[in-house]
Order: structure tokens, then C-alpha cells, then sequence
């Protein structure tokens, strides 16, 4: 069901960014998994899924002093040598993960993936779902992560579109208030840890409960 407090803008949209984990992918529990293993790794308190849908979003770092207080590079490090893999190797396609893109590259909307993951390139190859993208913007590329507008607005550069020819779809807060400050149109998708009112209430003009309720949304503002 699409919640909406603002139209979006007439004209053609021209491109369509995406965030990654919760939005096209469930990553909550593969991320649990991770985690607890490097607890138990380093004598960490373990976690619950519940308290990781909190934190994911954040750049990795800041969600585990969100969790533990505390971070400790030795321990991104020993996840990435021994986790990394088993993380995306759990990942679930939300549904619609593979059909929006498609429809929406099949109308002349290019696509991208921005997202506070860092390498999140790598983590579309092995999901499989890379060559639905036409650009990837992870922590990697940009000196501030989300929410500050540089992630959306390097991804828009790289496509050749306008903030005013775009829209943002993510699952947070942070994606919301991101794309509220590079000028784009922000749609929230309630496949996290938002519900439509937090959604809206952080800059959302559209609400909606899954992927497959943004072409209709989007390509009917062309």
C-alpha cells in the first residue's frame, strides 16, 4: 500500500538509486550470524536480529559502537578475512529484487545501487544481481557516507542525471534524510526497521511496502 505526503516532480525521471541492504536484499540475518561470530571471536556480547535491524544502514563501524560501545579495527579486519563471505552468502532477494530494475531500465530509467556498505560492488556480484545496475556507490567511493548527499550525488554524476530527475529508495531513516539533502525524491520501502510514519516523518514523499510498487510510482511521473 503507497502512503504519500508530496507529488513527486512532473518531468521525465530519469534515474532511480537504490540502497542495498533491507531494501533489495534481507541481510539481517546473515549479518546476525556474522556478527555473533566475531563476539564470540573477541568475548563481545551476542546480538539479536532485532538489535542489528537498528544498526544496518550504518557505515559498519558505527553500528558496532552502537551495539558494543566500542570499536576495534583488529575486529574489521578478522570479519572481512573470515566473515565476508559467509555474510553475502546468505543474503535473501526481497521480492521484486530482480523485476524493478529490469522494468525500470526497460522504460529508459537507469538504475544504482548507493549504500554505506563498503565494497558494496562486491556484494551485487555475488548476489548476482550486478548487471541490473548501471552504477554502484559504496563507502569506498565517497569521503562522507549517508546521510550526508555525497553518495547520491557521485551516483548521479556518474549517470549524467539531475537531483531533480531522481529518486532515492531505501528502508531508513538515514536514506530518507539522505536523499532529502541531495534533492532527489526519497521513497520508503517498510522492508526494515521503519514503518511508513518514521519513513515519512524523515523526508519520504512516497511510502510503499514493496519493491514492486515503485515503477508504477515512479514511471507515472514521466
Amino acid at each position: 500500500m503507497v502512503r504519500e505526503r508530496n507529488k513527486l516532480a512532473n518531468g521525465s525521471v530519469k534515474a532511480v538509486l537504490f540502497d542495498f541492504d533491507m531494501t533489495l536484499m534481507d541481510t539481517s540475518y546473515a549479518i546476525t550470524e556474522c556478527t555473533n561470530l566475531l563476539a564470540g571471536r573477541y568475548g563481545l556480547r551476542r546480538v539479536t536480529r532485532g538489535e542489528m535491524l537498528k544498526v544496518i544502514g550504518l557505515p559498519i563501524a558505527d553500528s558496532w559502537v552502537a551495539i558494543w560501545g566500542r570499536f576495534e579495527e583488529e575486529w574489521l579486519e578478522h570479519y572481512r578475512a573470515s566473515f565476508r563471505d559467509v555474510e553475502q552468502s546468505g543474503f535473501k532477494e526481497f521480492p521484486g529484487t530482480r523485476r524493478v530494475p529490469s522494468r525500470l531500465r526497460e522504460a529508459g530509467v537507469r538504475t544504482g545501487v548507493v549504500s554505506n556498505r563498503r565494497f558494496a560492488a562486491s556484494a551485487l556480484e555475488q548476489s548476482g544481481i550486478a548487471a541490473l545496475f548501471d552504477v554502484v556507490v559504496g563507502l569506498e567511493d565517497v569521503t562522507n557516507p549517508k546521510p550526508h548527499p555525497e553518495p547520491i550525488l557521485t551516483a548521479l554524476e556518474r549517470l549524467g542525471a539531475e537531483p531533480g530527475d531522481a529518486a532515492y529508495v531505501g528502508d531508513t531513516d538515514i536514506d530518507m534524510r539522505t536523499s532529502v539533502a541531495a534533492g532527489v525524491t526519497g521513497i520508503g520501502v517498510t522492508t526494515g526497521n521503519f514503518g511508513a510514519d518514521g519513513l515519512l516523518s524523515a523526508g519520504a514523499s512516497r511510502t510503499c511496502e514493496s519493491l514492486d510498487e515503485i515503477p508504477p510510482i515512479v514511471l507515472a511521473a514521466e
